[in-house]
């Protein structure tokens, strides 16, 4: 007779750990979800925005992202239901719009001397090429991109970028930040070399809902908001979950938030056997409106003119449907190091501030054209990776505790298919050792 299958508890409902908890239920392990919002999908789930449904946070699906459309196929999303368009990437580049949608348009990049297009291309091109990042994890960025394009274009395009996307700080960035991003968007063209993305109806929400219906389905449970206040531990060991004051033991429990979150409900000692954090992180401020027209002819318009202190505006709805959403979706982001005051801002101040600067860019635009609005913040929405520092840590922390996160997705940058990568990974290990027994046994 075989033993039990010993039960896991798993701290937070966004994609990760959904998505673990989807594998393990499937494979009969006895699994218990906390989330303490009331729905499930964190960061990658849906806000009401008068009266609609629309993603907190901007998200699009690549025709190459096969993790997240073959898990959409299996939980009963199909082809019909992820609707994929041909849409527009630009820049605001020294007080103008540049398209950037196809390969040929970065020969016109403003700004740049011919010379320093073709460097672009051969940049580009040379990233899409390369298939592992190497010697990449052990250069800083800024020395890479001066080295093989050039000092002209990375003071005219790659440093102002960095600096929107980073809040000023990159000079501890490791070169495969770049590597990864433009090797993912190159997934991004059709054969034309036109940009194509795409959006699942009900966005990551409707994928993270019917994969909590089908953990529930096999034996699972969920419990919505329900915050994890503490993980426990004696002689070394992660004991189970404290909510509510009260303790939920479990043989295994797995969490799912950055380091940040996470240091504040793990005991002493094991926060101890974690060790000192690798990495530092971006906190977000986003302006999310619907709107009664169109604003922007690009679905992602990168800011390099840095008298505008955002660092894009996306326009979601040249993807996502727009009468699913009631208007036109349009996100204003910026991203800050953790210490900017911006975070401390009202909405108000911010909403005021941020529509300013979509109406210098786009004169057309009229904050009367506004439906409904709202601002989005978190302190720690992104992991920054620190060149030189060891990336890979063990899955199995402490006794009984097995820690990971969007931190893990190293060298791919934050996006639904490298966190579903993450998610498969995990529960891989946990399920599976070299000798072919499961790790939960043995945790």
């Amino acid at each position: 007779m075989s033993a039990p299958k010993r039960d896991v508890g798993i701290v937070g409902g966004g994609l990760l750990g959904v998505g673990v908890a989807y594998r393990l239920a499937c494979a009969g392990v006895p699994v218990t979800l906390y989330e303490r919002g009331e729905r499930l999908g964190g960061l990658a789930g849906t806000t009401d925005l008068g009266g609609y449904d629309v993603d907190r946070y901007y998200h699009a699906v690549l025709p190459t992202d096969d993790r997240v459309l073959a898990l959409a196929e299996e939980v009963g999303l199909g082809p019909d239901q992820v609707r994929m368009r041909r849409l527009g990437v630009g820049f605001f580049q020294d007080g103008r719009l540049a398209s950037m949608s196809t390969p040929k348009e970065l020969l016109t990049f403003p700004g740049l001397a011919m010379r320093d297009r073709l460097a672009l291309v051969a940049f580009v091109a040379r990233c899409q090429l390369r298939k592992a990042p190497g010697e990449l994890e052990d250069t800083p960025l800024e020395q890479w991109v001066r080295r093989t394009g050039g000092d002209r274009l990375w003071d005219r395009l790659w440093r102002p970028l960095l600096e929107s996307k980073f809040d000023g700080r990159y000079e501890d960035l490791p070169a495969t930040y770049l590597w990864s991003r433009m090797r993912r968007t190159a997934g991004t063209r059709d054969r034309s070399g036109q940009e194509v993305m795409g959006w699942i109806h009900g966005g990551y929400q409707e994928l993270v809902d019917r994969l909590g219906a089908e953990i529930r389905r096999r034996g699972g449970t969920i419990h919505l908001g329900t915050t994890v206040s503490a993980v426990p531990s004696q002689g070394g060991r992660a004991i189970g979950v404290v909510t509510d004051g009260r303790l939920h033991p479990h043989d295994l429990v797995l969490t799912t938030q950055l380091r940040p979150a996470l240091d504040r409900i793990l005991s002493e000692e094991l926060v101890t056997a974690l060790g000192p954090d690798r990495n530092r992180y971006l906190g977000i401020v986003c302006l999310v409106m619907r709107v009664r027209k169109s604003v922007s002819p690009y679905y992602a318009l990168n800011i390099t003119d840095r008298s505008v202190p955002v660092t894009s505006i996306v326009e979601t709805t040249h993807a996502v449907d727009p009468e699913a959403v009631g208007g036109h979706l349009v996100y204003v982001p910026h991203y800050v190091d953790p210490s900017n005051p911006i975070l401390e801002r009202s909405s108000r101040e911010i909403t005021t501030e941020f529509l300013g600067h979509v109406q210098r860019i786009f004169p057309a635009f009229s904050p009367d054209d506004v439906i409904a609005s709202q601002v989005a913040r978190t302190f720690a929405a992104e992991p920054v990776h620190r060149v030189g520092v060891a990336r890979s840590a063990p899955l199995l922390a402490a006794p009984g505790l097995a820690v990971a996160s969007s931190a893990d997705i190293y060298p791919e940058i934050v996006n639904g298919q490298a966190i579903l990568g993450v998610a498969e990974r995990v529960a891989s290990e946990l399920l599976n050792s070299t000798s072919g027994q499961s790790r939960l046994a043995a945790a």
